[in-house]
């Protein structure tokens, strides 16, 4: 395999965004453990399994957007030539018979939403991607991703009297969910390539409200004071990117929607890390979360990221 079909298979499968799949998985698994105890290994497996998804799932989106790329994009992969519809296909097949190999092999939980997933994948790539329910999809993805890493604990929760904790796991499911159906609905406007856009109170509430989530859960207690720290970081990031995308100068340009929408695919780590840091006693993990935005960043800057 040359150089350059490596590089394809790379800009294909999305690899900037690949890094920001851990800090769901993270931030599922410490928001939903009770005990205290990490399993490294386990964590790395749920990873792995979501990589492939969210891999597979691209490469399907890809597939489905092949008429529209050929005009559009025509140097992308699939539309090129470098790379065949009949090699994707079975890449991403592979990819979910790996995915859903591994969370056999890690529990009945892991394994039925690894199957929930797919089946939302597929749904969102060929169905709802164009529609009004596009961005609600994609949003229910990413929830189910951070289930996907809270799935070895759900056993124990759901048999025990641990209903706080479903609580402070559902909280930070829809922060989520709110957060990426905010980004999915402004990357409408970038696919469209409309010529200029200006953020409107809906798209500016979608991303205000995780940070109010992100208040509620650390007033009442679900997660430790150290919470406020990573609270005030992604308020600032959000604040920040509103206010670019706000900017009175002009009305956003195709450019730098892209750019905006980039940076906010970056802020899903920012915005993991809130809930990561505040688990347990896991406030260095926060940090440690912090080190995913190096290669989502850089790589960022060599391979697209929508």
């Amino acid at each position: 395999m040359s150089v350059q079909q490596i590089k394809d298979y790379l800009t294909l499968v999305r690899v900037p965004n690949l890094f920001t799949l851990p800090s769901n998985v993270l931030v599922g698994y410490l928001s939903s453990n009770i005990y205290n105890v990490i399993e490294i290994n386990t964590i790395i497996l749920v990873i792995l399994s979501s990589a492939c998804l969210y891999a597979a799932g691209v490469i399907f989106n890809d597939i489905a957007d092949k008429q529209t790329d050929r005009k559009e994009r025509p140097n992308r992969p699939i539309p090129s030539g470098r790379i065949t519809q009949r090699s994707t296909i079975i890449l991403a097949l592979l990819l979910l018979v790996i995915s859903i190999t591994i969370s056999y092999f890690i529990s009945t939980a892991t394994l039925i939403i690894v199957l929930i997933l797919i089946a939302t994948i597929v749904i969102y790539d060929f169905v709802l991607k164009n529609s009004l329910l596009g961005p609600v999809a994609m949003g229910v993805t990413r929830l189910l991703n951070i289930l996907l890493g809270a799935s070895p604990n759900l056993s124990h929760l759901i048999v025990g009297q641990f209903d706080y904790v479903l609580y402070r796991l559902f909280l930070v499911c829809i922060s989520e969910f709110v957060y990426v159906t905010g980004i999915t609905a402004l990357s409408k406007y970038e696919a469209n390539k409309i010529p200029s856009f200006q953020l409107g109170w809906f798209h500016a509430l979608l991303f205000i409200s995780p940070i109010i989530i992100g208040i509620y859960a650390a007033s009442i207690g679900f997660f430790n004071d150290t919470t406020w720290i990573y609270l005030f970081i992604f308020g600032s990031f959000i604040l920040f990117m509103l206010k670019i995308a706000t900017s009175s100068k002009s009305m956003m340009t195709d450019l730098t929607l892209q750019k905006i929408i980039g940076l906010l695919i970056v802020g899903i780590i920012i915005h993991d890390a809130v809930y990561i840091g505040g688990s347990l006693d896991s406030w260095y993990l926060g940090m440690c979360t912090y080190v995913l935005l190096v290669p989502t960043i850089l790589l960022g800057k060599r391979f697209y990221a929508t």
